[in-house]
């Protein structure tokens, strides 16, 4: 099911990365293999789709826009930042009435305003704006710097990215009867493309071989009922709900590549086979399917792990096997749906890379319902383990990653490797080890206490980040593991997270070691 990784590999990498580490050539290969070998697959995380998105991913802005807010004296609420991975509120304010589909239904003299590009400013195109919408109301393009035509329901406006303020929409004076719905803001020479995502986002994801849409399904904070789900008519793809899968389903064929979705933890049957059949019927049937259940489940800061802890303490079950429990049932809707092709789902156990108990308990709770074990590979530095702090310079911080890659994260793989050869002689067939996600974690604000912002930022960009992120393949692929996912793709970069291989979608690549590292030798692919 899975590549092999042939064993003359395996061993000699912590010889290398400690030759590297102490300065020596960075690799001193202590075995050949007989045959050449493609290199390890690899795929990527995808950011959750907000308003302050820098992946460009649709064609369309309206689908990246805010939440919808009335206006306050005239004025427009700025729009805050919310991380929304943990499933946490939005903060209590008055809530704008929607349709079915998240449109606004307001009446009398109330507008109502929405943004996209939010702190930006340089960083999204430039150039005529395409706006189209139903129904009857007055709808004011904010972030213009001038009207190129107007017809009824059509608007063309000129952007150039810098001037006229934070792009966004008002809407006002809306009819009741025939209210603004339907709204479309096509980037600059996209109104008629037949596409629904960005070029340049697909050009940047197309080396990846799989795509984790975690991030994208909002497995925290949906409600996991199918009726409540977001669809290819929803005004926006940031909700709660997260991203539409039939959206999922058409980025894979797009890019040929093979999707890895979670399942959230609160979702119950009805939404996991009618999100199994979509996919059956829609994807392309060469496609792999890699399915999880939820994310993280054994990470109580996470609402996935809370649930699990709060399940086993009502039931008197330790939590992984509440999470066991789950999966399995999770994994047999799929089969069942698949039917005679099943052998395309990959049923993947997440477990915590530094406690392989977690993985052994678990998997063996799943009674052989699982074909792979995925782990977070992450390499960073830490003050409460390293010697480093906030005064480290961003040389010494990557130091100590390295030797956090060497010393801690090649060694729990392998042992994982080990684990899941036991269990796969125990059911009599192979056990693949995955990542789920993988990459550097140097924070400012980690648990692991404070390092300095600027240092950590500094990071991202030196050239030795390129060789950390090739020997952390390298030796995850002689360890054992037949897939690398990264975390993540693209996003902005601040005190709390430095995780993006790219920091915008147009970044130019010379500039983005990260994403260098993860693509080479798949820079061609699927062209």
């Amino acid at each position: 099911m899975f590549p092999s990784i042939p064993s003359p590999w395996r061993g000699s990498v912590l010889l290398a990365l400690l030759a590297s580490v102490a300065g020596a050539p960075r690799f001193v290969w202590q075995d050949t293999p007989a045959t050449p070998v493609s290199p390890l697959p690899i795929g990527i995380n995808l950011r959750p789709i907000t308003p302050f998105d820098s992946s460009l991913v649709f064609a369309d802005a309206m689908k990246m826009a805010s939440e919808w807010s009335f206006e306050v004296g005239g004025r427009q609420r700025p729009t805050v930042r919310q991380h929304g991975l943990n499933g946490k509120p939005t903060p209590v304010q008055e809530v704008v009435p929607l349709d079915a589909n998240g449109w606004p239904r307001v009446s009398g003299d109330r507008a109502v305003s929405c943004q996209f590009f939010v702190g930006m400013r340089g960083r999204f195109p430039a150039g005529e704006y395409v706006v189209t919408w139903k129904g009857k109301g007055t709808l004011e393009f904010r972030g213009g710097v001038g009207i190129v035509s107007q017809a009824p329901n059509r608007l063309v406006v000129e952007v150039d990215g810098v001037n006229g303020g934070q792009p966004g929409l008002e809407l006002s004076n809306m009819d009741p009867a025939d209210p603004i719905r339907d709204i479309r803001v096509w980037l600059p020479g996209h109104e008629d493309s037949c596409h629904s995502f960005h070029p340049l986002f697909l050009e940047r994801l197309r080396p990846f071989s799989v795509l984790r849409f975690y991030p994208w399904m909002k497995v925290y904070s949906t409600s996991g009922r199918w009726s409540e789900r977001s669809t290819l008519f929803s005004a926006r793809q940031g909700s709660g709900e997260g991203v539409a899968a039939e959206f999922m389903v058409e980025l894979c064929n797009e890019l040929t590549s093979d999707p890895w979705f979670c399942m959230p933890h609160l979702a119950d049957d009805d939404y996991v086979r009618r999100f199994a059949l979509l996919v059956r019927d829609s994807l392309r049937h060469d496609a792999r399917v890699y399915v999880e259940f939820s994310n993280e489940t054994w990470n109580t800061d996470y609402a996935a792990g809370k649930w699990a802890r709060e399940q086993s303490q009502l039931r008197g079950i330790p939590a992984m096997k509440i999470v066991a429990e789950r999966a399995a049932q999770v994994f047999d809707i799929w089969h069942e749906v698949f039917g005679s092709q099943k052998n395309r789902i990959v049923r993947v156990a997440g477990v915590q890379l530094h406690n392989p108990g977690i993985a052994n308990v678990l998997c063996r709770a799943l009674d052989g319902k699982f074909d792979a074990m995925a782990l977070g590979t992450y390499f960073g530095a830490r003050a409460d383990r390293d010697d480093v702090g906030t005064d480290s310079t961003a040389q010494e911080l990557m130091a100590a990653a390295r030797a956090n890659l060497v010393d801690a994260v090649l060694p729990r793989t392998a042992d994982h490797r080990a684990l899941a050869d036991t269990l796969g002689s125990e059911l009599g067939r192979h056990i693949a080890l995955l990542t789920y996600e993988g990459g550097q974690s140097i924070v400012a604000r980690s648990p692991g206490g404070g390092l300095g912002v600027q240092a950590t930022l500094d990071c991202q960009v030196l050239p030795e980040m390129f060789t950390a992120y090739r020997d952390l393949i390298e030796g995850v692929t002689q360890a054992g593991v037949e897939l690398f996912v990264a975390y993540d793709f693209t996003g902005p970069r601040g005190s709390a997270d430095t995780f993006s291989v790219l920091e915008y979608i147009d970044e130019p690549i010379a500039n983005a070691p990260k994403y260098r590292a993860l693509i080479q030798g798949w820079e061609s692919r699927g062209q």
